[in-house]
């Protein structure tokens, strides 16, 4: 029932927003995949629930203003799509229009891939250096303004 899998999928990704904002990595933790993959505006990847998490930590530590605000979330199986702004209290990037893509997958987030206005930081390059890949040929293009 796809109606079921959205409703799910939206409150997973609900509770992955909530656990981000309150900076709680081991909540973040519980909500992912072991295989879990982040990628970020530059289509840079890094891979593994563990690795990801680290690159987390650090990301709250150096930025500890960082959140996200989500203002529409819709669904196709088996992405979440979200619009709204993410917002730094690091003077250089201050507070940026931003769409998320989380793939979910048996009750877990498997992917998410995000888009930032401007020119972002290279968040895997930064925060997860040893374990930044080049995922171009699996990541979405940046989407374009309606």
């Amino acid at each position: 029932m796809p109606w079921g899998r959205s409703q799910k999928s939206k409150a997973l990704v609900a509770r992955f927003v909530a656990a981000t904002n309150a900076h709680d990595v081991d909540a973040m933790r519980s909500l992912v995949s072991d295989d879990f993959t982040y990628i970020d505006s530059w289509r840079e990847g890094v891979s593994g629930r563990d690795t990801v998490m680290v690159g987390v930590r650090r990301l709250f530590e150096a930025d500890p203003g960082f959140r996200i605000e989500v203002e529409s979330t819709s669904f196709a199986d088996p992405f979440v799509l979200m619009r709204g702004w993410a917002n730094s209290s690091v003077s250089a990037f201050g507070r940026r229009r931003a769409v998320w893509r989380a793939r979910c997958e048996n009750g877990l987030i498997v992917e998410w891939q995000s888009w930032a206005e401007g020119g972002p930081p290279a968040m895997n390059r930064t925060y997860s250096p040893e374990a930044t890949e080049d995922m171009s040929d699996r990541a979405s293009a940046p989407p374009t303004a309606a």
